[in-house]
This record gives structure tokens, sequence and C-alpha cells, in this order.
């Protein structure tokens, strides 16, 4: 099989073997045969993305990574991160396309749904996203957001993950009206097709989301626009 494609992955936190693994496992078996996955983490920053503040103190390098991966050949890269950090300031950077979960996931979800709710993990992250959603313009399609108390480093408790999972997804429908779910954490990656199953309604993960929009744009032959996100000028920047 040739290789026409190499997608950078990035999971913005402190390496977890069980996060990469997990990761690169679900990403290549939803990849086209002809594409690459390589996934990174970072060697300085949060362990777990949960806050703003987390965000600010990944986001040096995941440019630092993402400037690197341009460098490197690779097509695009993902944020594996639902909180798109960094986002804006990396397409600045460069050129090739760069992917965050969140807006490519509600992107997907506006096509689909009248109404979307998102599943996140903290009651901390709920003014996060809900500040996305008026970032991307997707007030009008969604329903709300809701939390399971369930850190992302604890994630890996599948039984309880699950549970709390699909109760407050049972919530947001009923209660919400929402006829879509989407997985409010790339660390729930592998999840999407049991949560659909069990609810009735399309449940997105944010993670291969954006994988099938990082495909999309680079066979399109298309990234983001230079007028919105361009070069920033030469300056003396010491990090």
């Amino acid at each position: 099989m040739v290789i026409i494609m190499k997608i950078c992955v990035i999971i913005p936190i402190l390496k977890n073997e069980n996060f990469e693994e997990v990761t690169e496992k679900e990403f290549k078996a939803a990849a086209r045969p002809d594409t690459e996955i390589i996934v990174k983490s970072l060697e300085k920053g949060p362990a777990s993305i949960e806050s703003m503040y987390d965000e600010y103190l990944a986001a040096p390098w995941i440019l630092e990574k993402i400037k690197e991966a341009e460098e490197d050949g690779f097509n695009a890269v993902i944020i594996d991160c639902m909180g798109d950090p960094g986002l804006h300031g990396a397409r600045e950077l460069v050129k090739i396309p760069v992917i965050g979960p969140c807006e490519a996931s509600m992107a997907l979800a506006h096509v689909i749904c009248h109404r979307f709710s998102v599943v996140t993990v903290l009651d901390a992250v709920l003014p996060l996203l809900e500040r996305l959603v008026k970032v991307y313009g997707f007030e009008d399609r969604f329903a709300s957001v809701r939390s399971i108390d369930i850190p992302v480093l604890e994630l890996e408790k599948e039984d309880e993950t699950r549970a709390a999972l699909l109760a407050e997804s049972k919530r947001a429908i009923e209660e919400d009206g929402a006829d879509t779910i989407i997985l409010g954490c790339t660390g729930m990656i592998g999840l999407a097709k049991w949560l659909q199953d069990s609810l009735g309604v399309p449940v997105i993960d944010p993670a291969i989301a954006s994988l099938k929009v990082a495909e999309s744009l680079v066979d399109m032959g298309i990234s983001h626009s230079k007028k919105v996100y361009p070069k920033p000028t030469e300056k003396l920047r010491i990090s």
C-alpha cells in the first residue's frame, strides 16, 4: 500500500502510554488504508486539559509540535483535545490544515442534526465548551452541554464512564431536546458506536470527526485561509 497522506495527531498533554496506545489504535482503525497516522504527546505541559489554564500551559508546546510536523512533511495536524487548544495560533504558524476536534465535530453535527448536546468530563469544562459553541457560531443548533463528573485521567474506568455517559446523554435527549450527541472529550475515543447503539441517535466522536475532516481537506487540496490566519510578522520572540 502506497501512503499518500501523513497525519500527525498531537495529544496535547504529557506522555500517557495508555492514551497514546488507545488513540493510535482508534485513529488507525478509522483512517483510510493510504493514510499514515503518527501520534505524539508533549514533553512539557499539563497531565490533562480540564481548564483554560491547562490550555494556555500546553499551547506553546503544541505550536512547537505543529511547526515540526509541517517541517517533517505531514499533510495535516490534529490537536487531539476537545478544547481545541492553540488552534488559531497554529493556523497562523503553518500552511497545512490544523484541525480541532470541537470545531470539526460541531460542524458535522450541524449537517446532520437539529439540536446537539455535548457530554463532557467535568463541570469545570462546561463554560469552556459553551464559549466555543459561540466562537464557532453553532448556537442555533446547540441544546446543552453536560458532564459525567469523571476526570480525564479516570476515563479508563470503563464501566463507570459508560454508565455516566449513557445517563447524561439520555438526559440531554429527554430534557434538553438533543437529537445528536457529541462526546465532549477525545479521551472518550472508541465509545461512540456503543453509545449510538444504546441511544438510537447519532453520536459523534470528535477525534474521528477531526480525522475525516483532515483527510477531506488534504484530498481537496485546501487548507485554512491565510486571509483569516496570516503568517505572524517577523519580530524578536523569546520562548
